[in-house]
């Protein structure tokens, strides 16, 4: 399937899923932690899918990498608050971290899947970007031939000098 949208990314779709998800759990966490921790799990599940488009749209490899990065930073803040905060504060049981915590490991084991095949593209861009600048030189030593404005005879002479230092 070739993918022209961000909707179209597995992790987006897994994230904005999981973005719905604990927008809908924490609804239920007490009131006197409505400006808290339930704000600040709703705000870095948000983030997730936002950093994730927002670096599909990047053309540049490192920016891409940047607003990945930053997802998979929100990531690891709303793992803290499912396990620190939420779990330990018993507004959550075992069970349903166990199944939040799942889903963001899938989404993290992806986002780091496609960080590594941008740092590899942008790898490969640098690398073929190098050879063509270095195929285009000519090399130390060598006279201009004629397309590069020289004559044929200091070719042919260059030429016959190197063999005559060989013999």
């Amino acid at each position: 399937m070739k993918i022209n949208r961000f909707e179209d990314l597995k992790v987006w779709q897994l994230a904005h899923r999981l973005s719905l998800d604990v927008a809908e759990l924490v609804r239920t966490f007490p009131k006197n932690e409505k400006y808290d921790l339930a704000s600040q799990m709703w705000r870095s599940a948000r983030s997730i899918p936002s950093d994730i488009s927002e670096g599909f749209g990047r053309y540049h490899f490192n920016d891409k990498l940047t607003f990945y990065e930053r997802a998979r930073s929100s990531l690891g803040e709303l793992r803290n608050h499912f396990n620190d905060e939420a779990l330990g504060n018993g507004y959550i049981d075992k069970v349903v971290n166990g199944g939040f915590l799942k889903k963001v490991d899938e989404i993290g084991y992806l986002l780091n899947r496609m960080m590594r095949n941008v740092r590899k593209a942008r790898d490969l861009h640098n690398m073929n970007k190098k050879l063509r600048q270095s195929s285009s030189r000519r090399l130390p030593g060598l006279p201009k031939l004629l397309s590069e404005g020289g004559t044929s005879i200091q070719a042919v002479n260059h030429v016959s000098k190197k063999t005559r230092k060989t013999k």
